[in-house]
């Protein structure tokens, strides 16, 4: 038991720090460019009022008010040569600081959490414009599921959450400094299933902003010129095979032990063009605490291999990759599973981070 206890405490630790850094990598990784031209940035403060949803008849926690997300936002617009820039229309780049209120506060608490972004610009036009806001990052929530002290919060089982939002907003463009916003904001709370309980906190909210564009700067590099292939100057390559390890921790029950599941991936990749990949691969996972539950129910008996605890599988992946920073969605279906759930299909929504040209490096999961 200390053992475990001490593999635990690694666990976390690493699975923590591994989900920091990759947001680290990601928000550091829009923020830079060496092709860049032209470069301005924008602070926002946003308020959103709305309600969190009862998206479960498991939910428990009455929803008796009103929730109040606030946002503290930097972003940064660049118009450059760069081929996946141009593919979708010089979208915006940002960190949001986000406050979140969300009723019952005495059930949740409150949370505070930091998220990259990506706008991408639908409408745009002189004195206004239309938006599409994608991003994903961390959150610390001051209450979490407890037996004795918050049973009622069979929502959320961790103090440190996910965030993921999608967001539509309207601009007003009232001078070359100065514009005001207004929008719809979805906002997912949740642990990744790491702990239980995780049905996850939903809002929906009206956003009210206000935007300050700072001075732009200039730049004089030199536009690059195309190759014969017109993405080679950024290491576009149209086909590419990667392994990756992945490390997940998550418990059986409410209250049990937090164990891993590693897992190894082979994935084929096929690029379209600058922006858009489809693939296909093979995934194996091991997971931890059904061996540990298999040798238990097994009594004393001779000990159960690692292979019992294990699934393996194929899947199709289609994958949207904006620079240092993609989106990710794969189904797959089981060869075998030898867990105790018995599951046929599954589907994975991820986050990818990536360093050193077009070559992908870690990836984080985010659902």
């Amino acid at each position: 038991m200390i053992s475990w206890n001490k593999h635990l405490i690694f666990y976390a630790f690493a699975m923590h720090h591994l989900v920091m850094a990759i947001c680290f990598f990601v928000g550091m990784g829009l923020f830079s460019n060496v092709h860049a031209q032209t470069v301005s940035n924008q602070l926002e403060f946003g308020v959103s009022s709305g309600r969190v949803i009862r998206h479960n008849a498991k939910f428990k926690p009455v929803v008796n008010g009103p929730s109040f997300l606030y946002q503290l936002s930097w972003l940064r617009h660049r118009k450059d040569s760069l081929a996946w820039r141009k593919a979708a229309n010089f979208p915006k780049v940002g960190l949001t600081l986000i406050l979140a209120d969300c009723a019952p506060n005495d059930v949740f608490g409150y949370g505070i959490g930091i998220s990259p972004f990506i706008d991408f610009t639908l409408i745009q036009r002189p004195k206004s414009q239309l938006d599409l806001r994608l991003g994903t990052g961390l959150a610390y929530f001051t209450e979490a599921y407890d037996p004795v002290s918050n049973p009622e919060n069979n929502v959320i089982g961790s103090h440190l959450n996910t965030i993921v939002h999608l967001g539509i907003h309207h601009q007003w463009i009232l001078n070359s400094r100065l514009s005001l916003g207004q929008g719809i904001d979805l906002t997912h709370f949740s642990n990744a299933r790491s702990t239980s309980p995780n049905l996850g906190i939903n809002t929906v909210a009206a956003k009210f902003s206000v935007r300050y564009t700072l001075a732009k700067q200039p730049n004089q590099d030199t536009l690059i010129t195309y190759h014969r292939c017109r993405y080679a100057h950024e290491g576009f390559r149209p086909h590419s095979l990667s392994l990756r390890y992945g490390l997940g921790l998550t418990d059986r029950f409410v209250g049990g032990p937090v164990r891993p599941i590693h897992s190894s991936i082979l994935q084929y990749m096929y690029s379209t063009g600058p922006l858009h990949s489809i693939g296909l691969g093979f995934k194996h996972s091991w997971d931890m605490g059904e061996l540990e539950a298999l040798n238990f129910l097994n009594q004393g008996d001779a000990r159960i291999k690692l292979g019992s605890a294990g699934n393996a599988s194929v899947f199709i992946a289609d994958a949207w990759r904006f620079g240092t920073m993609g989106l990710e969605l794969a189904v797959g279906a089981y060869l075998y599973d030898r867990s105790m759930t018995y599951d046929r299909l599954w589907f994975k929504i991820g986050i990818q981070g990536f360093i050193g040209g077009r070559k992908r490096v870690m990836q984080g999961i985010a659902g």
